[in-house]
């Protein structure tokens, strides 16, 4: 091999080698790359094995207590926790969270039980309409318990000059739009005058709303009259006093639905799919507070704040759905992650082989040269 040519091939195997080392050093990155992301899979997959989900009591099988996952369909409805209680959900700041159904309800009333009631089908007062003097008469018997809860009676002059009675006249006012606006009326002197709630308590209200119910069904109404279920039948006692106490909390703390204008045009949001809550996204909403839960308390009367913790229909347990899914997705990325430390590893190892060939090479050819060069360096001396 002459000089030349062996100070040119010494040069491409200089450059080979380079080439080697810099591949092998980009793939010992891309390894330790690697080992970096199996112990970001690691962490998620222990993060998820401590992760939960909360669960509502529905019922018992004997002794054995049945939980369910929580949404708001179970956690609001009417008998749907299996502790008897009655739960609202609020926002923040204290306003109830209800059904579009609800709110259209409480809208068509315009804060009128009965119109509630009636636009979900049901009545708080029942008569019997085939015998009309005992009908009248249970009308008669439940505006004189409201009147005289407010210290009034049917005798009472108000606007008259005092000597004549009141004729008490079955009146329900319909204005032209056909829905009721929520008040009967009296007769004296020949003008008609309406019954106007004058209450200040719970008790007065409760008097008022069922006498004009009453007088509602006395009427027969043909707006009302498909609708109403009354209270009077025992099995429907238990849900007129569920939405009654929704109507209460929606009358006192205001109410709002969790419908926007992306589910209006889509049908699909991050709260909605389908029209229907998601019940993932009701979960987060509570773990995070950003919802909270009051149930009814038949002693106060009144919806009390409660909180998941301290609310014993209401446990937080492992969540194997979620731990099922990263295990599967563990399993998943660490067998992806194998195969290419595997491929990283032979060609490291094709690498490291060329490399040791290279070198010997490089050994061989370097001695040639220096060979040359010692022998030209003796001829010329």
């Amino acid at each position: 091999m002459g000089m030349a040519a062996g100070q040119a091939r010494l040069l491409s195997i200089t450059a080979r080698l380079t080439d080697n080392e810099n591949m092998g050093q980009s793939l010992s990155f891309a390894k330790q790359r690697l080992a970096d992301e199996t112990e970001q899979v690691n962490a998620k997959y222990n993060a998820a094995l401590s992760a939960t989900k909360l669960t509502v009591l529905t019922g018992f099988n004997g002794s054995v207590a049945n939980y369910s996952d929580i949404s708001y369909g179970l956690m609001t409805g009417y008998n749907t926790v299996g502790c008897g209680k009655q739960y609202v959900v609020t926002n923040q700041k204290g306003n109830i969270l209800v059904t579009k159904k609800l709110a259209e309800a409480f809208e068509k009333g315009n804060g009128d039980l009965n119109v509630f009631l009636a636009e979900l089908g049901y009545s708080i007062g029942d008569l019997d309409l085939a015998d009309n003097d005992k009908a009248t008469s249970q009308v008669h018997d439940a505006w004189d318990k409201y009147l005289k809860s407010v210290g009034k009676s049917f005798q009472d002059d108000e606007h008259g000059d005092g000597t004549a009675a009141p004729v008490f006249g079955f009146q329900f006012r319909l204005p032209r739009t056909g829905v009721f606006d929520g008040f009967a009326t009296y007769t004296l002197d020949n003008t008609t005058y309406p019954i106007n709630y004058d209450g200040t308590t719970k008790e007065q209200r409760e008097l008022y709303d069922y006498a004009v119910a009453l007088t509602v069904n006395l009427n027969n109404d043909t707006h009302f009259a498909a609708l109403q279920t009354p209270q009077d039948d025992p099995e429907n006692a238990g849900i007129i006093q569920y939405y009654r106490n929704i109507f209460n909390e929606m009358s006192q703390h205001g109410y709002y639905t969790e419908v926007n204008e992306m589910d209006t045009i889509a049908n699909t949001t991050s709260s909605y799919k389908g029209g229907v809550m998601k019940a993932s996204w009701f979960e987060q909403q509570l773990k995070e507070g950003k919802l909270l839960l009051k149930s009814y308390s038949a002693t106060d009367r009144d919806f009390i704040q409660t909180t998941l913790s301290d609310d014993d229909a209401i446990q937080e347990v492992e969540d194997e759905r979620m731990i099922a899914l990263v295990e599967s997705e563990y399993n998943q990325d660490i067998a992806a992650l194998e195969k290419k430390d595997q491929r990283i590893d032979l060609e490291l190892k094709k690498l490291d082989t060329e490399h040791n060939a290279l070198q010997t090479e490089y050994e061989s050819v370097k001695n040639v040269v220096d060979k040359n060069v010692e022998k030209s360096f003796s001829m010329f001396s």
